[in-house]
């Protein structure tokens, strides 16, 4: 009973700040939001389907959970890749249309390997491909790509390295025609401070929420045991009277 009232008094003081997430996407949550100190539950998200998820914190952490997960660019867009792209296919596509879907799902390919090194926020990565001209297939223009990269602490990566992933591939590009562009995202102090509460540890901002639960349930059980002695009494001493009037 009293794990119940403190659950339910717990979870009207939580709030939801992400919808519909994937289970990989809410486990990445979850785990830099407690890295940082930041209490999170994931639960199923009734609205978003069977597979979707929902993340949840004390009400007093959302607003710094949620600068936490801006400054880390979390959860990362879904990149459209070549599975992604092509797993709906046009039915009349024209040359135009393919070229295009064929950019769109191999940059997505791209900017999905490079967030996956660490320290890498975000990618967005912009291809112009190789053009060739009449006669002889003579090149025209070259290659060309563009990246963008949002990244924290220490650069993860060598520009001469991200040049040479980008360039291996897309064909026709040479690494030279990469070009590079970084910006740091907002640091994230992640320190899992996590404040004591008999044998529970918390979050400082859900320690106070949950004092207070336990407050509150101490004080109904205590006003119930008095409410019960003082009923005991009175049955008691009704009982008594009762004896007494018999034996008169």
């Amino acid at each position: 009973m009293r794990v119940a009232v403190l659950l339910l008094l717990l979870a009207a003081c939580s709030t939801p700040i992400r919808h519909g997430l994937d289970e990989p996407a809410a486990n990445e949550v979850v785990s830099a939001l407690e890295r940082a100190g930041i209490g999170a539950e994931k639960a199923r998200d009734d609205a978003g389907g069977p597979a979707a998820f929902v993340i949840r914190v004390s009400s007093a952490d959302a607003v710094r959970a949620l600068e936490v997960l801006d400054a880390l660019g979390l959860p990362r867009g879904k990149r459209a890749g070549f599975a992604e792209t092509y797993g709906q296919p046009s039915l009349v596509p024209t040359a135009t249309e393919e070229r295009a879907r064929y950019l769109q799902a191999l940059s997505g390919e791209i900017e999905r390997t490079l967030e996956t090194v660490d320290g890498v926020v975000g990618a967005r990565v912009h291809l112009v491909l190789e053009e060739a001209e009449g006669l002889g297939d003579r090149p025209r223009n070259a290659a060309h790509a563009a990246v963008l990269l949002k990244t924290r602490g220490g650069a993860p990566m060598k520009e001469a390295d991200i040049q040479k992933l980008v360039a291996g591939s897309v064909p026709g590009l040479a690494p030279a025609n990469v070009a590079v562009v970084s910006t740091r995202a907002a640091e994230v102090k992640e320190n899992g401070a996590l404040a004591p509460v008999g044998p529970l540890r918390v979050t400082p901002g859900t320690k106070s929420v949950l004092v207070t639960a336990v407050v509150v349930v101490l004080g109904v059980l205590a006003l119930l045991a008095v409410l019960l002695l003082f009923t005991a009494r009175r049955l008691a001493a009704a009982q008594r009277e009762l004896s007494a009037r018999d034996a008169a």
